[in-house]
């Protein structure tokens, strides 16, 4: 179950915009659902030269064996999450009979307020100049 309402979008100092927590929030607690469109890694190298490279997801155990794996766009606020070194939330893909999902979990307590953060499997290829 997602519960849109732990959610909203805010202007983060420094970094831009982010997604911060409405209300105070349980470690292990799914703060939204959202459906995933993969791509093939032969087009990760075209989708990497627009402005929407930003926004893709690539799966942490696949990357760490090999560079050249699909990526995946989450059709939810993950997408808009920031990096952080210790992040407290991480994406879990599900799959089911409809297709693939994105279960975005707090893996800390998270106060109310607090930026929701993620760990970028990928940070090695961010240009942050």
């Amino acid at each position: 179950m997602t519960c849109t309402n732990l959610l909203a979008i805010e202007s983060i100092a420094i970094k831009g915009r982010g997604v911060v927590t409405t209300k105070a929030i349980a470690a292990n607690t799914v703060l939204e659902i959202a459906p995933v469109a993969s791509f093939p890694s032969t087009e990760r190298k075209i989708i990497d030269t627009t402005q929407i490279a930003k926004y893709y997801f690539v799966q942490p155990e696949a990357y760490q064996c090999n560079h050249e794996v699909d990526g995946y766009f989450v059709f939810g606020l993950a997408s808009l999450c920031n990096h952080d070194s210790t992040p407290n939330s991480k994406v879990e893909w599900v799959t089911d009979e409809i297709g693939l999902w994105s279960h975005l979990t707090s893996i800390k307590d998270i106060a109310s307020g607090e930026e929701v953060t993620l760990y970028y499997t990928n940070i090695d290829e961010y240009d942050f100049s």
